[in-house]
């Protein structure tokens, strides 16, 4: 176990530190902010509601200046059987991920008048998740909603729209006390200034 799990996420995460810098994009606080909430909600799980969603990424996907991300369960799966010697359950509960979908727009001028949010808010149909947080801040829009099933998170999703677009849906089966060491791992990974 010579490669934590968590190296993978910060890796990830720092490549898109790098392309961050490459755009040199405007509004640093709102990507990070979404970067941090990303970090707090890996343990969260998501369901339905893939039609909107996948109808979102794929009208962005291959254009110029926007990120996708989709990890599946089976990635999951092939790093927990790898035997990784600094895995950390806590941290980073493999068997409890089912899906990681990230959408993100790095070049805002290439995409101007982009909204994730209004593009999905009449095609998604949120009654079966709950509302945890709201900031409507000028241009700027946050949503984040949630799906609990007795105790147990099974559908996260964050969406970002205006000046910054960011959009992670994460489907699963986790513990909201999953979140904790997943939050403490990526506290060097994410630097969040308010």
């Amino acid at each position: 176990m010579a490669f934590p799990v968590m190296n993978l996420w910060g890796l990830c995460l720092r490549f898109r530190k790098q392309l961050l810098m490459l755009y040199k994009p405007k509004h640093e606080i709102m990507k990070r902010v979404a970067l941090f909430l990303l970090a707090l909600a890996i343990p969260a799980l998501m369901m339905a509601q893939n039609d909107a969603i996948d109808k979102l990424i794929n009208k962005y996907k291959g254009q110029e200046g926007v990120t996708v991300v989709n990890v599946g369960p089976e990635l999951f799966q092939i790093i927990k059987g790898m035997n990784i010697e600094n895995l950390d359950e806590k941290d980073l509960p493999l068997d409890k991920v089912s899906s990681v979908r990230i959408l993100t727009i790095e070049d805002n001028e290439k995409l101007a008048n982009v909204n994730f949010y209004d593009e999905l808010k009449n095609d998604f149909d949120i009654s079966n998740l709950q509302e945890v947080l709201t900031v409507d801040d000028g241009g700027e829009v946050v949503r984040m909603w949630m799906k609990n099933d007795g105790g147990k998170v099974k559908e996260f999703l964050l969406i970002v729209g205006g000046d910054d677009n960011v959009l992670i849906h994460i489907t699963g089966d986790f513990n909201m006390s999953d979140l904790e060491g997943l939050a403490e791992s990526f506290g060097d990974d994410i630097d969040i200034h308010l």
